[in-house]
């Protein structure tokens, strides 16, 4: 019977006719309910660790016991609520991680068209991007969370023994941080929300989620989800909910207490969360963006550089971080490459004010007029610090999309001044590869660099020039989708990084432990040694011995 458990989120009903059972059904632990049998049952998805008395200390809760937050006023007492709730220890087991992170997976997978849906109707964007971005990449991650959590979170034995410190056994235990704060972009409102949230619970961590108020179904779908799927004392989401464009709601998170902050989004308002939590030493990790630059030397294969580039800068409409933001091409084949980005532009869109060819445009406010006025303002100031269109150049206001553009400019242009974040492409000639890597290194540090070349000792040059993120060499993109490296920016960019393995690493803090014992028959001659001990006679016998451990250590 209970291997055809059909397994759905719901409340945990408690009354003196509900009768609970333990069970574990294709790997998930749950908690199954009925009512007086088997045969009508309620199954929840709920870790076990919650007993009744931990229920019964929920209905004291303000907040997380209604599961939404409806005005700022009530952000304080949430935020002491998650406090209480994880010094309780709801979310320390590892059954308990995995069970949330089954839930999380089962969310994910039971609600594809409500997460395709929602994305439809805040980004305009195709649905194939978002099922591979927003879905499948989430799926995967999580996936990769539960099979290998209890791996990823074991404590690391340390073999190596040090003279002054033998006879010792040594280990690094992964101990999560509280309460965290994950503060979502609204680019990928799914992929960089829960895959996040997932690490961080996977850490033993419980989290505050505050998604991004410039895509509201997508938050709100977020709110809904995460109620019905997860415990409200390991994840709470904030703002959907609460009127306003989020700004009241993110400063009264900043002026709250949390243990570590992830924040994923633009560089000037990355800057404020380090200050705020700065002044609480609170460790934080920034996942920003910044001036992504592509080198193309006469070895690469243009065609590829050219459909790589045209596909990394409008996907998305060109609003993702990793996006290439310039391309810094060898002046002998400036034209080649320009005339290639143009057919490629011609075969991969068509069209792009189709539905579903080119999404639109969003930032700065919950519409897309916004960030649309702002890449209007960039395409009509063409030509005034000569510049060159290449191609493209058109845009729809009232649809807040604008054409795949290719400019030919200098480094003066306005168009290089600052993260565009739309799909205009500039390109720069160059002469000598080392000085134009030596000019990159100059500027604010990219979240990714991109090389095309054929030849070893050009992207050697231009890895040892430059600093960024993360490179891609011969493509772009691909190192920020392979879920064994380590992602994150360096300087203006962000700090920490994050996928797999590095997210868990991200939300907990490496506690060492060493444990002294003492040898059989040493009478403390070796795990006591006398000589640690003063007084100290400079040329005397302990003062030798130090120096002798010291070298010897």
């Amino acid at each position: 019977m209970l291997s055809k458990l059909d397994v759905r989120p719901a409340d945990v009903l408690t009354n003196d006719r509900t009768k609970a059972a333990l069970c574990t059904f294709a790997g998930l632990t749950c908690v199954a309910l009925s009512l007086q049998s088997w045969s009508s049952p309620i199954y929840a998805s709920r870790c076990y660790a919650f007993d009744k008395g931990d229920r019964e200390r929920s209905k004291g809760w303000k907040i997380l016991g209604k599961r939404s937050v409806v005005d700022v006023s009530e952000i304080q007492t949430c935020v002491f609520e998650m406090r209480d709730a994880y010094a309780s220890g709801c979310n320390l087991p590892l059954e308990n991680r995995i069970a949330s992170l089954s839930s999380l997976l089962r969310m994910v997978t039971e609600n594809e068209n409500r997460i395709l849906d929602a994305v439809w109707k805040d980004l305009r964007r195709p649905v194939g991007e978002t099922l591979y971005y927003d879905i499948l990449l989430v799926q995967s991650e999580l996936r990769k969370l539960i099979k290998n959590l209890r791996l990823w979170t074991a404590p690391e034995r340390i073999a190596k023994h040090s003279l002054l410190t033998f006879p010792s056994s040594q280990w690094i235990e992964n101990e999560p941080y509280g309460t965290v704060l994950v503060v979502g972009p609204f680019n990928y409102p799914f992929l960089l929300t829960i895959s996040i949230v997932a690490g961080a619970v996977a850490a033993g961590n419980n989290v505050i989620l505050k998604p991004s108020n410039d895509v509201p179904f997508s938050s709100i779908l977020l709110e809904d989800l995460f109620s019905r799927y997860l415990d409200p004392a390991v994840v709470s989401v904030v703002g959907p909910r609460v009127p306003g464009d989020g700004i009241d709601v993110m400063t009264a998170l900043l002026a709250e207490k949390f243990d570590f902050i992830f924040f994923t989004g633009s560089t000037q308002v990355g800057s404020i969360v380090a200050q705020r939590a700065g002044a609480k030493l609170t460790p934080y990790a920034l996942e920003l963006g910044g001036k992504n630059p592509v080198f193309v030397t006469p070895t690469a294969d243009l065609q590829i550089a050219a459909k790589q580039c045209i596909w990394g800068r409008t996907l998305n409409s060109g609003q993702q971080c990793v996006a290439p933001e310039y391309v810094l091409c060898h002046h002998a084949i400036l034209g080649e490459f320009a005339f290639e980005l143009k057919r490629w532009i011609a075969k991969l869109i068509s069209d792009p004010y189709s539905e579903g060819c080119m999404g639109q445009l969003v930032g700065g406010g919950s519409v897309a007029r916004n960030a649309t006025d702002r890449a209007v303002r960039f395409l009509d100031k063409i030509g005034t610090a000569g510049e060159k269109l290449v191609c493209g150049g058109g845009y729809r206001k009232e649809l807040g999309i604008i054409e795949p553009t290719v400019v030919i400019c200098g480094w003066d242009s306005e168009l290089m001044q600052d993260e565009l974040f739309c799909p205009i492409l500039c390109v720069i000639p160059y002469h000598n590869l080392e000085d134009t890597a030596v000019m990159v290194r100059s500027r604010p540090k990219p979240l990714a660099l991109y090389i095309f070349s054929r030849s070893t000792i050009e992207q050697r040059t231009v890895l040892d020039n430059t600093t960024s993120g993360g490179v891609t060499i011969n493509g772009v993109i691909y190192h920020a989708g392979h879920s064994s490296l380590p992602f994150g920016g360096v300087g203006e960019s962000g700090s920490g990084v994050y996928h797999g393995r590095h997210t868990i690493d991200c939300f907990q803090h490496k506690k060492p432990v060493l444990k002294k014992w003492r040898g059989v028959g040493d009478m403390g001659i070796i795990s006591d040694p006398f000589f640690i001990y003063g007084p100290y006679r400079n040329g005397g016998m302990k003062t030798k011995l130090l120096r002798l451990v010291g070298y010897m250590s």
